[in-house]
């Protein structure tokens, strides 16, 4: 038998493997043949590989009843949010937050399918929780749809995420049109007011017109102590998010709001180009998505505004949210 190599903090090669593996099956929701291609190892391996997994407890599979736990909780959060017309509650299966963010997005994915309608105009945000939304979505063909941008670009230095690709991955999923908001998601100190620039633009204020009264909005909700793409990709000068630090909890596709819910005016307000949170208010679905322990006083504040009406996050993140409520009381 060939002896297996160790790594330098002690874990063996093989074991590396298996978790390499694991992590691209039910965390990347690769399936078996493209985890095999990507690693040149057979199809057959990988199923080995798969199977010891589970074996040496590399990978934990539990099965929850939702009626046990989802359920309540959901119930729980609607009766002090009676505005909300549905709360999807994802199982927390793992603390890890690529993990929690396939599994909402995988949730989030289902129902969105289940509340957009042919014909209708979807507009998207921002954040990882939302690609991981989209690279779920099943194939559907949806004649009619529009999908567009709910902001600009920041570029591809934020997660390697790129807010166009997403909109256009979208729109090839669901059968729809696809319309780009094709500018930066925060014009830079300096370049004037996003106002001026849209108005300059035809094809820039056609897009965010549609975005400003679509019928679904689908939304990432922002942590402020998390979510710093904006500084780290240069968009924003620190200074400029730092005076957010005492006041706000979180954002939606760059607007920011306090842990009540009130709207917290950013200096860098005027150079957004995107949707303003008063546009969700008219939406038949303002959903906002977001999950993981560093997100529950972002979704709190959201849910406190009323600017999002349905909410898709995980069975943790809405327990640490109750807990808040009930820690006020």
């Amino acid at each position: 038998m060939q002896k297996r190599q160790r790594t330098l903090n002690g874990t063996s090669s093989y074991t590396s493997r298996l978790v390499q593996v694991a992590r691209a099956y039910y965390l990347e929701n690769q399936i078996q043949s493209q985890i095999a291609r990507s690693l040149g190892i057979s199809r057959s391996l990988v199923s080995r590989y798969l199977t010891a997994a589970r074996e040496q407890g590399i990978v934990r599979i539990q099965i929850v009843d939702p009626e046990e736990i989802s359920y309540q909780i959901g119930q729980a959060l609607k009766v002090h949010f009676p505005h909300l017309k549905e709360v999807i509650v994802a199982p927390s299966f793992s603390n890890e937050s690529d993990a929690v963010r396939v599994m909402i997005g995988r949730y989030a994915a289902n129902f969105l399918i289940d509340v957009l309608k042919p014909g209708q105009t979807l507009a998207l945000g921002c954040g990882r929780t939302l690609r991981a939304m989209v690279d779920a979505l099943q194939r559907r063909s949806l004649q009619g749809s529009v999908i567009v941008q709910a902001m600009g670009n920041i570029g591809h230095e934020a997660h390697n995420l790129d807010y166009n690709e997403i909109a256009r991955q979208a729109a090839e999923s669901l059968g729809g049109r696809v319309v780009y908001v094709s500018a930066p998601a925060i014009l830079g100190k300096g370049s004037g007011k996003a106002s001026d620039l849209v108005k300059a633009n035809p094809s820039l204020d056609y897009a965010l017109s549609l975005a400003k009264r679509a019928d679904i909005y689908m939304v990432g909700i922002g942590s402020i102590e998390s979510d710093q793409l904006y500084a780290r990709t240069g968009v924003l000068r620190e200074e400029e998010l730092e005076d957010l630090h005492s006041r706000a909890v979180g954002d939606i596709c760059g607007r920011f709001f306090d842990i009540e819910g009130q709207a917290q005016i950013a200096m860098f307000e005027d150079r957004i180009v995107g949707i303003e949170l008063e546009d969700l208010r008219h939406a038949e679905y303002a959903i906002g998505i977001a999950g993981g322990a560093d997100k529950a006083a972002s979704v709190l504040g959201a849910l406190r505004s009323g600017y999002i009406n349905a909410l898709v996050s995980d069975e943790q993140t809405i327990q640490t949210v109750l807990q808040m409520i009930q820690s006020e009381v």
